[in-house]
């Protein structure tokens, strides 16, 4: 998990990670190679990212959620249904009006911020990325939702690393690794308790 205060650097660290762009020194390593090595295509195959405010494009939910996915080229109506009942996302399709075949136009402008994660959840969760970064993707989700989003992660393979940029501590408790980024740098805060310590005193700082 990534905390720490706003304007701290927590996306653009996560941004160099997905590389959305380049370091101006150093490198960013996946795997222990140079992420600049990979093909896009490769680094989209392994890393999911999930922004506060997803991109999306004009066309259906269905179209949004299977673009760039290789494994689901060509995948039909019924198969593509099946896929999002097997890995519990079902109750997250009940939330557009004509399902799968609900239409997105101009970015999702009829659709709430809360239904464009929504999809971007969706699309992330169906590639089975080996690292996914989750960017405050719950910041427009009611907490019973929210519950559901964290649910349907745990059945993410094992080998996924997720990497959780929260400003909401309690979305974290569960995080193996605790790092508190500013201005200055990155921090490995450790326990939560320590976290919460180093944020506190940047907020008191600013």
């Amino acid at each position: 998990a990534f905390v720490g205060p706003t304007g701290g650097g927590k996306t653009t660290t996560a941004s160099l990670i997905a590389r959305l762009y380049d370091p101006d020194m150093g490198m960013v390593l996946l795997n222990g190679r140079d992420i600049r090595s990979f093909t896009s295509e490769e680094r989209s195959e392994m890393i999911g990212f999930i922004l506060q405010e997803p991109f999306l494009f004009t066309g259906t939910v269905k179209e949004n959620i299977i673009y760039g996915n290789k494994w689901l080229e060509g995948v039909t109506f019924e198969e593509l249904q099946e896929m999002i009942s097997r890995e519990g996302l079902d109750d997250l399709l009940v939330r557009f009006e004509n399902g799968l075949e609900t239409k997105i136009t101009n970015s999702g402008e009829l659709l709430s911020l809360g239904q464009k994660q929504l999809v971007a959840f969706m699309r992330a969760v169906l590639r089975k990325p080996a690292l996914l970064i989750l960017d405050e993707a719950t910041a427009n989700i009611d907490t019973v939702t929210e519950q559901q989003l964290e649910s349907i992660l745990k059945r993410l393979p094992e080998s996924t690393t997720k990497i959780i940029i929260a400003h909401r501590l309690n979305t974290i408790a569960n995080a193996d690794e605790i790092f508190f980024i500013n201005t200055s740098g990155l921090i490995r805060a450790g326990s939560m308790e320590n976290a919460i310590q180093l944020l506190m005193n940047s907020s008191r700082d600013s």
